[in-house]
């Protein structure tokens, strides 16, 4: 895994949107899907919600580097609507010149208005309803962190807690202890970063305990 940084829906969101085109109404719908198993799960869902649906094309892409990538036209004719979709979540611009969405299944239901699009009108047809149900997406930021463990005398722990905390560092716990206080903080997973906290914590102990590297987490920010 190279990235350490990726864009995710924010949890617990679903955002939703409705085109209508020559009287066939087309439905979007994205999910936050962290494997291919809950992508398949949220797509079930979809057409026990939409059984009379003439069609429920869908694109996931899944992990921080965006190594899986899957699409389906539903029986629309071939490359008319999978593809349109997944290339509307690949292209997302995340932030200026930076496309990195990803652990998202994006569903376009589709009511057919008896008015046949033809491959081209498809095309554009399911591309804007991926980019609209894109539009009105709450993403966040997701990190890989570093978590940083530093054993303190338990008289120094709060005050070094309080301190960590008004310098705005992340405290992913405090563990109280007979001998002494476990302090752990999680920082993003980058060398500069791993290094100006481990001199950060040294510092504040005035070098009297030393801090050691853990284990790796992702952690949603904002």
């Amino acid at each position: 895994m190279s990235t350490s940084h990726y864009v995710v829906l924010r949890a617990g969101t679903r955002p939703s949107s409705e085109t209508e085109i020559k009287r066939s109404r087309f439905l979007g719908y994205a999910a936050r899907t962290p494997s291919e198993d809950e992508a398949r799960d949220f797509l079930a869902e979809l057409r026990r919600e939409h059984r009379e649906a003439r069609h429920i094309c869908h694109a996931f892409v899944i992990d921080p580097d965006r190594s899986i990538q899957r699409s389906s036209d539903d029986a629309e004719p071939a490359g008319t609507a999978g593809v349109p979709i997944l290339k509307a979540i690949t292209a997302r611009q995340t932030a200026p010149g930076r496309a990195e969405l990803s652990d998202i299944t994006v569903a376009v239901v589709r009511y057919f208005g008896g008015i046949k699009l033809g491959a081209g009108g498809l095309v554009q047809a399911y591309s804007n309803a991926a980019a609209s149900v894109l539009d009105v997406a709450d993403v966040i930021d997701r990190q890989r962190m570093r978590l940083i463990e530093l054993a303190l005398p338990i008289g120094e722990a709060a005050r070094t807690e309080t301190r960590l905390r008004g310098q705005g560092v992340i405290i992913e716990s405090v563990d109280y202890r007979v001998e002494d206080t476990r302090l752990t903080i999680a920082v993003a997973d980058e060398p500069m970063q791993i290094e100006s906290a481990m001199a950060q914590l040294s510092s504040l102990t005035a070098g009297g305990a030393a801090p050691t590297i853990g284990e790796q987490l992702w952690r949603d920010l904002g």
